[in-house]
C-alpha cells in the first residue's frame, strides 16, 4: 500500500495555484465585510479617521447587481500642495460567490509585472502578490480601527461623508 502524502497547512497557504487565489479572495472578501459592512448604504465617498494614523479614503467606482468596486487609499503628503495616493487599491468584490480581488496587477506602479497571454503562472504568481499584499493591509486597516460603518457615520465618529462638502 502506497502511503499519501498529506499537504501541510503551510503548504496550501502558499500554494501559488488557481484554488490557493481564491481562498485568498474569499479571506479578502470577509475582511472587507469587517471593514465595511454597511457598504450596501453608505455614501459613494468617505474618509476614515483614527487618532494617530493616516486617514483612510473610500470611493465606491462601481456598484452593480453581483459587484461592486471600491478604491482604498490613504494620502501621503508629498509637499504642502501634492499629496500621494497609496496603496491606492482598487478592489472589485463579488457578492454571489464571497470573494474580492485586486485589480491592481499592471505593468507599472503597484505591484508591476509583465506576463504573457500564453503563461499563466505569471498571471498567477502577479495576483497572488497583489491580493496577499491587500490582505495584510486590510487586516493592518482593521486593527488601527479603520471601519465604515453606518453607526460611525451617524455617530460622526471620526468618519466624514466627502459628498457633503
Amino acid at each position: 500500500m502506497k502511503a499519501v502524502k498529506s499537504e501541510s497547512w503551510i503548504e496550501k497557504i502558499n500554494s501559488r495555484d488557481f484554488p490557493g487565489l481564491m481562498d485568498i479572495y474569499e479571506r479578502n472578501f470577509n475582511l472587507l465585510n469587517a471593514m465595511l459592512p454597511d457598504l450596501e448604504y453608505l455614501p459613494d465617498s468617505l474618509v476614515s479617521r483614527v487618532s494617530g494614523t493616516l486617514d483612510l479614503h473610500l470611493r465606491v467606482l462601481d456598484r452593480c447587481k453581483y459587484t461592486t468596486t471600491v478604491l482604498l487609499t490613504y494620502y501621503f503628503p508629498i509637499d504642502d500642495n501634492e499629496k500621494m495616493a497609496d496603496p491606492d487599491l482598487t478592489l472589485k468584490i463579488y457578492w454571489d460567490t464571497g470573494q474580492a480581488e485586486a485589480l491592481a496587477c499592471k505593468t507599472d506602479g503597484f505591484m508591476s509585472v509583465r506576463h504573457s497571454h500564453h503563461d499563466m503562472k505569471p498571471f498567477i504568481d502577479c495576483r497572488w502578490e497583489s491580493n496577499m499584499f491587500v490582505e495584510k493591509w486590510l487586516q493592518y486597516s482593521l486593527k488601527l480601527g479603520h471601519v465604515f460603518s453606518l453607526e460611525r457615520l451617524r455617530t460622526k465618529d471620526q468618519l466624514i461623508d466627502l459628498e457633503l462638502f
